[in-house]
Order: C-alpha cells, then structure tokens, then sequence
C-alpha cells in the first residue's frame, strides 16, 4: 500500500518530469506592472489580436506573439507613433550576448547537441518610490529594493526565473484604536484598525515577504514598517509550454490577476493581492475554448510578534479554476475558487474537478466561490463586461437575497471605449460593489486538527482555521474591504515609445471599521451572519468613509535616450467626508443619512494632497 511520503514525491517526480523533459523559449512570465497587458488590452478593442488568456500573467513568449500578430496588422489601423511603441516593447525582450551595462545584467545562450539550447542571464536593478500626504498630520512613505535576478531557459520548452528583492521600508499609517461600547447586553469592544495614509488610497502593495525587522530597536517579525525596516521578497517560477504554447505550466510564486476586467478590476484573483505559492495551469483546448486552474498555499498574517500564534489559524491552501469561452463579440469566464485549510486533498488539485461538487462529496469544511463575467465587444470602438464574485448565498428568487447580511457577493458593471487621437489611449468607467461580509469567513473547526495540543502553549485562542478569502491579511480578490462601493472613470495613453500617462477619479464609500459609528461586516476579519433577520441598509446603519480622488500621474523610460533609467509618480488630491444616520441600530425605518460636521472627535473631514515619485535603475 502506497504511503502519503510516497504519493506526494510521485507527484513531485511526475512535475519534474513534465518540466525537464518537454521540448522553453522564454516561458517567464512578464509583471503585471508592465504597460505591455494596456497595450494589448488596447489592441483587442480594436480587433488588432485575439482576446488573450484572462488568466494572467502571461508568458514572455505570449507577450512576443501577440505583439508581432498586432505589429502585423493591416497598413492604416495603427499609427507611426503606435508602430514606434510596439517595436519598442519587441526591442525591450531582445537580449545582447555578453555584458550589457545598459540592462545591468550578464546573458549567455549556447546549443546543445541535441540540437537544442539553454540560456542564462543574470541581473540586478533598484527600485525607489517615496510618497508623501500633505495633511495634518503630515504622513510618508518610502521603498528602496535592489532585484538579484537569474533566469534563462533549459532546452526549448522549460524557462525559469528566480528573484531575490532585500530592500528597506517605511510607511506611515494612521491608528485608530480600540472602542468599548455596551449594546444591551454587555461590553463590546472594537479592535484598533489602521489606515495607510501616506499613499492614494488602496494603491500601496506590499512587497515584503511574511515579516519586517527593524535594525534601530531590534523589533522582529514584524507585520508592517512603521518605522524603518528591512525585509526581503522572493519571487521565482520554473515555466514549459509545448504544443505551440497550447499547454503551459508554471509552479511559482508571484502575483497573478484571473479575470477578463483588466489587471486590478479582478473580483476574483486581484493583481493587489500579495503573491503566494501555485502549482498552475493553462489548456487552451480548441481555438474558443480555455480552461486555467491552479493550487496553492497561503501565508499567515502577521500581527503581533509571535510567529506562531499569528500563523495558527492560517494554515490554508487555495485552488481555483477558471473556464474562458471566446467568440468575436462576447467573450465568457466562469470560475470557481475554495480555501481549504491544508491536508492531502486531490480533489480540488485535479483541474477536471468541480470544486463546487467535491466541497460537497467531502463535507462543508471550506470556503467556496463562484466567479463569472461577461464581456461583449464592440469592434473597434470599446467594449463592456458585467462581473459577479458570489461568496455565500441562500438561494431566494424574492427581494431578500439583495436584503440579507447572509448573502455575500460583489457586483462589477464596466465598460471601456478607445480613444483614437491618441496612441493606445482609452476611457474607463467602472462600478464596483461589495457586499458586506463579502471575502470573509467563520471560523472553521477542521478535524485533523489537534486543537487542544495547539493551544496548550499559545494561551487561551479561538478555535478553528480562519478560512476568508485573503492571503497575508489582503484580500485575494478585489482591493477593497467589504462593505464598499466605488465609482471609477479613467483615462490613460502610452503617448509615445517609452512614455504613459493617466488621469482619474474614484469615488468610494466604505462603512468605517472603527469608533462608535463602526458597522458590522466591514473588515475582512469580521464573522459572516447566517440568520435570516440581520439586513443590510448600505450608507444607512452606521458611519460611512467617503474618499473623492482625483490624481494625474504617467512614467517615461529613458532607455530611449540609452539611459538605464525610468521614472515614475502621480499626485493629486483626497477629500475624506463621513456620513451618519439618526436611527437607531436595527431599526427598518427608511434611514436618510447625513454628512458629519468638523466637530466629530472620530470623523473628522479631511483633505490632502499626495505625491509619490519612483525611479528605477537598469529598468
């Protein structure tokens, strides 16, 4: 009989193989911060290309085919200028033999005698960004990370890339601390919560892995830089593809963004959530058809200083799978998602498998979500899509499913239009919804579990594995906390080889998870409501932040010139007001709100204006 030692290492054997074995050429993926995924984004509303995998990133070789098939489109559909910058981004993935002071990094390819090759190339570049709000009180911000890199390609089908990212980080947050009040039936008390305030709003990313340490007082494993502290990232992947990129595999740690909204509109696997561990996978089954999957492990979020009782209740892994349908008007994703508290499960690692059937074949132990979009295309011209995450429902054809705290979901309404005077430029306006209790979870006591022996040294904690949709203490799916909405317009353009820039506005209103005006089903961390009598009175049953943005910003690369540098920020301004409403908490009572004057000890309105800038160095 087979032991679980020996099922796993068989595993393990059987993905070495798969890699090592197929016939890479530059497999990698691309970061999806590069203005490469808002070029081709672009083109696809024009017809230029086919419509893309939604599971992002891409590989370095999709990159190179989509942009030759864009190159080669029909003379007069792209301008000198638009020609200039796709040639540019081409020119950016050529790599010169040798040592090439204007990239900061060493390459080498050789042949093998089978006809094949391998490659290497090894580098370094800095990164800065400093940021500052000029309210009172005045709050900064700074990142300063050098990038060893290696990667290169092992025959002609396997890639791999390995990134070590020490760096040092301060960010400022503003505090709010804990309040006791008494519902009736007792003491209540509502934890400290914090508010990064030193950058735009939901925009920081962290980029340090699990904890911070600060060098001046000692301070370990830190969950934030409050002050100065150094901590490292690792970011790594091996790659293959074959069968003409049909099927592509990628086991690494990274960032990743599933949806066909846009890098950062996802409400499903967000570009803002923090990177984690994945086994994935990319079938492209006939020309219409795709099917993506992957599993994974989560990280623990850190707190307080004890590792250990942080990590308790974080003890995750995370499958998701997602179904692409495509057509030259419409194009269709359904997903599925769970977050299950770590032991040998096949089921949801096998990409044939339902997730939303196996939770059931083995007991509702999990956290499952659902995921479909549709977008519809208007050649040329734009297109609109329609999202819906669904993270826990009763299922209702009457007005309560849209009444209920039990029924969690987030809504996303979007369309984007091309704008032709200008290179690749365009026009975004999006509305997103998120439901109270939305990418949370209770508690969950999972049998293979020795509860008593776990806690036998941590003291007296909760029960049970915390089972939300959130990696590192952010939220796997879209940036904001439940129980918002946001209304965004945006424009952008690349302008030239080398340059973008882009102008927007959000409006985003969020019940506030601190002070007496707190509302329930705000934080990521609070506890889903399963009765059929607690509803929801969104902007009505409490206090409610509302942040107007509107910043300006865009970056230009000097590689150009032959600088090995590239520089970027934005600024604008945050205007923060708060509303409120006189009845009382759990009163069904039509609850006009009202906006709070500046005499509110806790809400106070406030307006400031921010400035980040970057530079990179061998870009």
């Amino acid at each position: 009989m087979m032991t679980k030692g020996k099922i796993v290492a068989g595993l393990f054997i059987w993905l070495f193989c798969l890699t090592v074995l197929l016939p890479a050429q530059q497999h990698k993926s691309v970061p999806l911060d590069n203005d490469v995924y808002h070029l081709i984004d672009n083109a696809a509303l024009r017809g230029l290309c086919g419509i893309p995998s939604s599971a992002r990133p891409w590989s370095e070789l999709t990159v190179r085919e989509i942009l030759t098939e864009i190159l080669n489109a029909a003379p007069g559909l792209l301008s000198d200028t638009e020609r200039s910058i796709i040639s540019g981004f081409l020119d950016g993935f050529e790599r010169a033999q040798g040592l090439d002071w204007k990239r900061g990094a060493y390459y080498t390819v050789r042949p093998l005698k089978n006809g094949s090759y391998y490659s290497f190339e090894g580098g370094v570049f800095w990164d800065s960004t400093f940021a500052v709000n000029f309210k009172n009180p005045l709050s900064v911000g700074t990142t300063n990370v050098v990038d060893f890199y290696l990667d290169g390609d092992i025959g002609n089908h396997v890639s791999y890339d390995f990134n070590f990212r020490p760096g040092f980080y301060m960010v400022e947050r503003e505090k709010h601390p804990s309040y006791v009040y008494d519902n009736g039936n007792g003491p209540i008390t509502v934890p400290e919560t914090y508010e990064i305030t030193s950058y735009f709003p939901y925009t920081f990313l962290g980029i340090w892995d699990g904890v911070v340490f600060n060098p001046l007082t000692g301070e370990n494993f830190k969950g934030w830089p409050d002050a100065l502290s150094f901590g490292y990232e690792v970011i790594s992947e091996i790659d293959a593809s074959y069968m003409d990129n049909r099927l592509q595999f990628r086991f690494g740690r990274m960032r990743r963004d599933w949806g066909a909204e846009g890098n950062g509109a996802s409400l499903f696997l967000n570009a803002h959530a923090r990177p984690f561990l994945a086994i994935e996978g990319t079938y492209l089954l006939i020309d219409w058809l795709r099917l993506s999957s992957l599993t994974g492990v989560l990280e623990y979020w850190a707190r307080t200083n004890e590792m250990k009782y942080d990590a308790y209740h974080y003890q995750n892994a995370f499958s998701a799978a997602l179904l692409e349908l495509n057509t030259k008007y419409f194009h269709v994703d359904l997903g599925a998602s769970v977050i299950w508290p770590k032991r040998f499960e096949l089921g949801y690692i096998y990409p044939a498998n339902s997730n939303l059937v196996y939770q059931n074949n083995i007991g509702d132990f999990d956290n499952l979500a659902l995921y479909g979009n549709i977008e519809g295309f208007i050649l040329g011209k734009g297109k609109w899509w329609f999202s819906a995450y669904l993270d826990e429902a009763k299922p209702s054809l009457n007005s309560t499913f849209f009444t209920l705290d039990r029924n969690m979901y987030a809504l996303q309404a979007g369309a984007k239009a091309r704008l032709p005077w200008l290179p690749f430029a365009s026009v975004t306006l999006r509305y997103t919804k998120i439901e109270p209790y939305c990418y949370t979870h209770p508690y969950t006591v999972a049998p293979w579990y020795n509860e008593a022996a776990s806690m036998s040294d941590m003291g007296d904690i909760t029960k049970g594995m915390a089972t939300n949709y959130i990696n590192t203490g952010e939220s796997l799916g879209y940036y904001l906390h439940p129980n918002s909405d946001e209304f965004l317009v945006r424009f952008e353009s690349l302008i030239k080889p080398g340059a973008r820039g882009f102008l927007q506005y959000q409006m985003i209103r969020h019940g506030v998870e601190y002070g007496p005006g707190r509302v329930d089903g705000s934080g990521l961390e609070d506890q889903q409501v399963y009765d059929d009598n607690t509803k929801k009175y969104f902007l009505r049953d409490g206090v409610y932040q509302w942040s107007h943005i509107v910043k300006i910003g865009g970056a230009y690369n000097f590689k150009t010139e032959k600088i090995p540098v590239s520089v970027y920020g934005d600024f604008g301004i945050v205007a923060i007001q708060f509303s409120a409403t006189d009845a009382p908490p759990g009163s069904e009572e039509d609850r006009p709100f009202h906006f709070i004057s500046d005499g509110d000890a806790y809400y106070k309105p406030t307006v400031g204006v921010v400035a980040s800038v970057g530079f990179r160095i061998f870009p």
